[in-house]
């Protein structure tokens, strides 16, 4: 394995840094917000949340109902995120000093990475290209451009 597949590892750290995104660095999860605000709403996400507790559907199943149900396209989602979501007040502090220190920050979610991608150089500004991100995909929907409304879908990591 070399850098380009590895980038944490590109400066020989002592210590990688993992963390889950949605309200670990954030204090809201962004993929619940677009639902609640954008897609079927808080009621019916938490019914899917509580059927995969229940072992009547699978996270997948529910995750992708979930993110189908917002029509809005992806650059109106991204703009809704931007403006509602925020960083956890500590992490910018915690940040800085993992980068003083060599110590790469590994982002592992299952949520999307534009969004996350967009989120974090909103927050941090260009140093956060620095962070690895691990996580799920945006891609157009057949016979759709990705910013038309009901244009885009998640395309999981492991089926990409």
């Amino acid at each position: 394995m070399s850098s380009s597949t590895l980038p944490a590892m590109k400066t020989n750290p002592k210590f990688i840094f993992f963390t889950d995104f949605d309200g670990t660095i954030t204090t809201r999860d962004s993929n619940d917000f677009l639902t609640d605000n954008l897609g079927y709403g808080q009621i019916k996400r938490k019914a899917g949340n509580q059927a995969v507790l229940n072992d009547t559907m699978t996270f997948r199943d529910s995750f992708t109902e979930m993110l189908d149900s917002i029509n809005a396209p992806f650059d109106v989602c991204i703009q809704t995120l931007i403006d509602n979501i925020v960083l956890d007040p500590h992490f910018k502090e915690f940040y800085d000093w993992a980068r003083e220190v060599n110590m790469p920050v590994v982002v592992l979610s299952g949520g999307m990475e534009p969004i996350i991608r967009a989120l974090l150089f909103h927050m941090l500004g260009p140093e956060a290209e620095e962070i690895q991100i691990v996580s799920n995909d945006v891609v157009a929907r057949e016979g759709k451009k990705i910013n038309e409304e009901m244009g885009w879908t998640i395309a999981f990591h492991d089926e990409t």
